[in-house]
């Protein structure tokens, strides 16, 4: 119901994001890629294009603004256990990164899955040191699935178990998972946070999946719908190139105005840009 009357609040817009999904999927290659029943894709480098090597130009911001960031703690609190190295406001300096993040094959994947062209919210990096710990994001949880977030994370340096990689419960795994953990109530009436106790008692560590560890490798997530943490880096560290959208009609404001415009861009691009 609220999905509904979130969806009437911009009719529209709604419909014509669902006719444009219509367009850039009927002949794509990518219809199927990512699964309801997964809810999740690991990719290698190389094998979505428009991605091949964005991770090397992250490798170089990282070093630019790595002593900055950890100067200045940006990000990292006791809520939440990774720095920003990048967010939307310091994109305009790199617009290679929106060109990555509204990509054809990126657009035509996340708009099958969706059934819609959904917005792009946010570009981040995020980096995580090493800490004993395990709160915030580092415990399992959904992104605001009233939302609906799908998430693509890239690898900007290889990412081993010691490292902190994502680590992601499947859609069909997920939902008897929140169900059995009663989880709607710890999400609204709690911290929306599940220990490993509690979620292997109603999945086992076989069910898990973890992305691909090489530079350049990662993930598609709808982390709104399935079970996932991350950061939870022992030694080294784990960087990662974070790509966030969202169902438009779940969206107030326009988090994506700091963000540079490619030139040429097709209907599906700017609509993937779209503030209303």
């Amino acid at each position: 119901m609220a999905d509904t009357l979130d969806a009437l609040d911009r009719p529209t817009d709604y419909y014509r994001r669902r006719e444009m999904a219509k367009t850039v999927t009927r002949d794509s290659v990518w219809k199927g890629y990512l699964t309801r029943e997964m809810g999740l894709t690991p990719f290698s480098r190389g094998d979505i294009p428009g991605l091949e090597d964005i991770h090397l130009l992250a490798q170089k911001v990282y070093r630019e603004r790595k002593d900055e960031i950890i100067r200045s703690s940006r990000g990292f609190s006791e809520y939440n256990p990774f720095y920003f190295i990048l967010h939307n406001e310091d994109i305009h300096a790199y617009p290679e990164f929106v060109e990555a993040a509204i990509s054809p094959a990126l657009i035509e994947i996340i708009s099958d899955y969706l059934g819609t062209v959904p917005r792009l919210q946010h570009i981040n990096m995020w980096m995580a040191r090493p800490s004993d710990s395990t709160y915030g994001s580092q415990l399992f949880h959904l992104d605001k699935p009233d939302v609906h977030f799908v998430r693509v994370f890239i690898n900007v340096f290889p990412c081993t178990p010691e490292n902190g990689p994502t680590t992601v419960l499947p859609a069909s795994l997920s939902e008897p998972a929140r169900k059995g953990s009663e989880y709607e109530r710890v999400y609204y009436s709690e911290d929306g946070r599940l220990s490993d106790k509690e979620l292997l008692k109603h999945c086992s560590e076989d069910d898990l999946l973890t992305l691909p560890p090489e530079e350049g490798a990662g993930g598609i997530c709808d982390t709104s719908t399935c079970l996932h943490f991350g950061s939870r880096c022992r030694s080294g560290e784990r960087v990662t190139l974070v790509f966030n959208y969202a169902l438009a009609h779940k969206i107030n404001g326009s988090p994506t105005r700091e963000l540079p415009r490619p030139a040429n861009m097709t209907p599906a691009q700017e609509m993937m840009l779209d503030a209303f």
